[in-house]
């Protein structure tokens, strides 16, 4: 049986940053499996899809690790990762890192005291 998934299309770098984009503690996750592209002494470790159309990627912004899911290669993911790194260095140059919002949020405990999720992460 055959399921026929739709057509990667074109990410914007702000759609990757925006909706493909999220911070993570490496301690919980195993990345041994992805290659690694260092540009400018920054790491990119990347895992293609089987058709190399898509990719996740796992680097760091500011010193801190982020996932970037589903990101098209546009059939060059050499040079979509230095378009991600370009993109990066002029987010750090402008101060418009994006928020990391699991620091806002707030959970309560069974005996309702506010907890902060990022203590869980």
């Amino acid at each position: 049986m055959s399921i026929d998934l739709p057509e990667a299309k074109a990410d914007t770098l702000q759609e990757v940053f925006s909706d493909k984009f999220q911070y993570i503690n490496l301690d919980h996750y195993n990345i041994y499996h992805f290659e690694e592209l260092p540009i400018d002494g920054r790491r990119y470790q990347f895992r293609l899809s089987s058709k190399g159309d898509l990719m996740t990627v796992v680097t760091h912004i500011a010193g801190r690790a982020v996932l970037l899911v589903s990101v098209w290669t546009n059939m060059d993911y050499e040079k979509r990762l230095r378009e991600i790194h370009q993109h990066i260095l002029e987010m750090e140059r402008s101060s418009s890192i994006p928020t990391d919002f699991r620091a806002l949020i707030e959970v309560e405990t069974e005996d309702h005291t506010p907890w902060n999720i990022e203590r869980c992460s």
